[in-house]
C-alpha cells in the first residue's frame, strides 16, 4: 500500500521501508511527500549553488550533499525525522551509510510552490532546534536568499541577500556564493515559473 493512503506517527525504521519511487520527509513523526519534481529553474539554483559551494571547498575537509540524500540527525531508529535538504554541508565526522548522521554546518532550500510553508517555518523550527549552524531559504521568485545563523541557542542574525551582493557561509572561512550568479537565468529555465 502507498504511504500516501496512510496517516500516522512513524519512525525513521518505518521510513526505511517504504517504497523506493515515493519520496518522503520525515519531521517529528510526521510523513510529508516530496512531490511534484523540482522545475528546471530550481535545479539550475541548486546546480549553481551547489557548483560554487563544491568549488569552494575542495580543499576543505568538509563534504557538500544534492538531494535526495537522506539526513538523519541521530542514530537511533526510533528517531523520528529524516530530511533531504536541497543542499547541505558536513564538516567533521558524520556516518553516511545510506543516509547521512549528524548536525551539517548550512542547510540550503531552494523555495517552490508546494514547499515554501514547510521550508520556512517547519524546517527552519526542525533546524534551529537540532543546532544547524546556518540555514539558507532560496527564494527564486524574489531572487533573495534569507540566511539564519545560530548563536548556539536559536537563530539569531538574519540577513537578506540579493542579486549583486555576495552570501559567505560564516563557519568556513572564505566560501563565498555569488548571488548574481544564482539568479542568473539561462536559457533554458526563462519559461519556467
Amino acid at each position: 500500500m502507498s504511504m500516501a493512503q496512510r496517516n500516522g506517527r512513524y519512525t525513521v525504521a518505518d521510513y526505511q521501508t517504504w517504497p523506493d519511487e515515493e519520496r518522503w520527509e520525515l519531521i517529528d513523526g510526521e510523513a510529508y511527500m516530496m512531490t511534484p519534481a523540482p522545475s528546471g529553474r530550481h535545479q539550475q539554483i541548486s546546480s549553481e549553488v551547489g557548483g560554487q559551494l563544491w568549488t569552494a571547498l575542495k580543499a576543505s575537509p568538509c563534504v557538500l550533499y544534492y538531494a535526495p540524500t537522506d539526513l538523519a540527525f541521530e542514530a537511533a531508529e526510533d528517531t523520528d525525522t529524516v530530511v533531504q535538504p536541497d543542499l547541505f554541508i558536513m564538516c567533521g565526522p558524520h556516518k553516511s551509510n545510506g543516509q547521512v548522521i549528524g548536525i551539517p554546518v548550512l542547510v540550503i532550500e531552494i523555495l517552490s510552490l508546494t514547499t515554501a510553508r514547510r521550508d520556512k517555518v517547519t524546517k527552519r523550527a526542525l533546524y534551529e532546534r537540532v543546532g544547524v549552524k546556518e540555514y539558507w531559504i532560496v527564494d527564486p521568485v524574489y531572487e533573495v536568499i534569507d540566511v539564519f545563523v545560530h548563536d548556539g541557542t536559536r537563530y539569531s542574525r538574519n540577513q537578506t541577500v540579493a542579486k549583486g551582493d555576495s552570501v559567505s557561509v560564516s563557519m568556513l572561512d572564505g566560501v563565498l556564493v555569488d548571488v548574481e550568479a544564482v539568479f542568473t537565468k539561462n536559457r533554458a529555465s526563462e519559461t519556467e515559473e
